[in-house]
């Protein structure tokens, strides 16, 4: 039997993360910078440089676990548009790297902070979209 304690400690952590969606949302639709600005180094390396929409792919995780559990369900814009972004850039949890994505032309994956740059653009593209 589930206790009381557990449903409501469950309750609790789910309404947390979906405030938290809602926040990252919200931040992203107001800036226009990426997660990561991309340079390369004297050698060609790729340095990335996090911006404040860079977040961590344990959070990330939390939340597109989360937004997945919901199925069709999805109230609200932000969550929407999180939702659909979720989608479009087909996030994937890999134990070696974290969340990541094929880019465009799907015969490669995306670094994470790659990756991130995509989700940010399609939920700031989503979160502008107009509604049903």
């Amino acid at each position: 039997m589930t206790s009381h304690t557990a449903i409501l400690s469950d309750f609790l952590l789910r309404a947390e993360i979906k405030r938290q969606i809602e926040r990252y949302v919200e931040a992203i639709a107001a800036s226009s910078e990426p997660a990561y600005h991309v340079s390369h180094d004297r050698a060609g390396d790729t340095l990335y440089q996090p911006t404040p929409l860079a977040i961590s792919v344990v959070q990330l995780k939390q939340m597109h676990d989360f937004i997945v559990g919901l199925d069709d369900e999805v109230e609200g814009e932000a969550l929407r548009a999180f939702q659909d972004a979720c989608r479009c850039v087909g996030l994937e949890c890999s134990p070696l790297v974290g969340m990541v994505c094929l880019n465009e032309s799907e015969d490669g994956y995306l670094s994470p902070e790659e990756a991130l740059n995509w989700f940010v653009n399609s939920v700031r593209a989503y979160s502008h979209a107009p509604k049903e």
